[in-house]
């Protein structure tokens, strides 16, 4: 038997986008259920380990101003701020959502969308092998693979022409034991020899005095949205990870062991829903200055972090850019009247992707859409389209949020050409 649920604001993905998005329309009084798969909040960033913030920290809003304070007070940042222990994040990221009002469903999946014309009417959430039906004004996708877009028939792009998609990771720590570890390699694994022969960026970072932090392992051509080769993409990442382990410990830290991993492997680009605009390459690259759209609700100040479709290592092409607005545009779906996007399912093309999808960007996109569903329902609205941007941009940035793309700074620490026997990404 299905259990019905009436909730202003169904959020569907409980990482940096989705919880940002869920505090922002909480707070502001009304009734959100944030539903995640894993056992936290925080998505890649904690269950899935990645302790990194790969872009500007400044301007993206007070949710994440607060997050970053948080963190700061728990000693949880390492390395000039731009690492951070990710379990201390998970607590925060949760006290935060509490104290906002919001509702958390952990465990959790969205299997099924309704809907009726251009509007989104309810959700079945799976947990605990019991199905809930979430009816909603506003719906939020912020699952990272645009699932409950998918789900409502909304259109999509994945990956290049061919379908491909940028490869996934899955992250490690390594701590200093303080005495030499064993060296041992099942023989079905194969010993890296040189640094060459790592399959991704590299053997790591020491972020502290005993800690390492490893971002290193590369399994391309595997979809992320197909449930067989998503396992095989884990299977092969932790074979990838025992080697480098391996390497780290012949070569460059022989008292280091393995200390963590992610929960689930690092997805960095799954489906990007399309939306009533499309950011492209040409709109980011052909300029100078910051580039400004009247509706721009977030500012991106990442490089071009394009990683090679088809070469296993760091190869790649990485280019810094003036920072730029995302229009609210991108944050909502063509197809639908109450159904947004925040995080690395937004409309954008697979360049722009590589720069938009980075944490802190999506913690001030999921401000935005959250705000914008928060003044839908009190304008009583029946389509996000009509909620006023001078009225969404103001609340934005009585909120902390700077929305002007020349206010920011540019985060390009790798630059490199693209390898021009790739193929280039279009």
């Amino acid at each position: 038997m299905t259990e019905s649920l009436k909730y202003d604001v169904l959020v569907a993905g409980g990482g940096s986008a989705g919880t940002s998005a869920a505090i922002a329309a909480a707070r502001r009084g009304h009734r959100v259920l944030l539903v995640e798969e894993m056992n936290c909040l925080g998505g890649v960033s904690t269950g899935g380990g990645v302790a990194e913030w790969f872009a500007s920290l400044e301007g993206m809003g007070n949710v994440f101003d607060e997050t970053l304070g948080k963190m700061a007070r728990f000693g949880a940042r390492f390395a000039n701020n731009r690492w951070f222990n990710p379990e201390y994040l998970k607590g925060v990221w949760q006290l935060n959502a509490e104290a906002a009002g919001v509702e958390i469903l952990f465990h959790a999946s969205v299997s099924r969308v309704l809907t009726t014309g251009d509007r989104v009417v309810s959700a079945d959430i799976t947990c605990c092998s019991q199905t809930l039906r979430v009816e909603a004004d506003w719906f939020i996708d912020s699952s990272g693979e645009g699932d409950l877009c998918a789900l409502a028939g909304a259109s999509f792009e994945k990956g290049d022409a061919k379908g491909r998609v940028l490869h996934m990771s899955l992250t490690a720590w390594m701590y200093d034991t303080g005495e030499k570890q064993t060296l041992w390699l099942p023989e079905e694994l194969t010993p890296i020899e040189s640094e060459a022969e790592l399959p991704g960026l590299g053997s790591g970072w020491k972020v502290s005095e005993n800690r390492i932090y490893l971002n290193a392992t590369k399994v391309m051509n595997r979809d992320p949205t197909d449930p067989f080769q998503l396992s095989a993409a884990e299977r092969e990442a932790r074979r990838q990870l025992l080697r480098i382990a391996h390497y780290v410990q012949r070569f460059e830290f022989p008292t280091y062991a393995l200390a963590a991993s992610g929960a689930r492997i690092g997805i960095r680009e799954g489906r990007r829903v399309t939306g009533d605009f499309v950011l492209t390459r040409d709109q980011v690259l052909d300029r100078e200055g910051a580039l400004h759209f009247d509706d721009g609700v977030a500012v991106a100040t990442c490089q071009i972090d394009f990683h090679s479709l088809s070469k296993a290592g760091n190869s790649g092409w990485r280019q810094r850019l003036e920072p730029y607005n995302i229009p609210f545009r991108c944050l909502v779906s063509k197809d639908f009247a109450n159904l947004m996007m925040a995080g690395k399912c937004i409309s954008v093309d697979q360049v722009v992707h590589s720069s938009s999808r980075m944490t802190p960007t999506c913690v001030a996109m999921g401000q935005a859409v959250g705000t914008a569903a928060a003044l839908a329902t009190e304008l009583r609205t029946d389509n996000i389209r009509k909620v006023p941007m001078e009225t969404l941009r103001a609340a934005l940035i009585a909120d902390g949020m700077e929305l002007d793309p020349a206010e920011h700074r540019a985060f390009a620490p790798d630059n490199s050409d693209f390898d021009e026997d790739d193929e280039a990404p279009v």
